[in-house]
């Protein structure tokens, strides 16, 4: 039973480290994507704080 419970620990950690390498490599992807990213996001937090 204790091996059954290792391996389902590493398989879930297996996906987390997955989910964290694909969300970085989509951030990445898009700041490239995005011109003037840095702009837009301070804009972002201007408009919030206004609200």
């Amino acid at each position: 039973m204790n091996g059954k419970s290792n391996g389902n620990k590493f398989r879930n950690l297996m996906r987390v480290g997955n989910f964290t390498k694909h969300a970085i490599e989509d951030f990445e992807q898009n700041i490239v994507n995005q011109k003037d990213y840095l702009e837009k996001v301070k804009e972002n937090e201007s408009s919030k704080n206004l609200e």
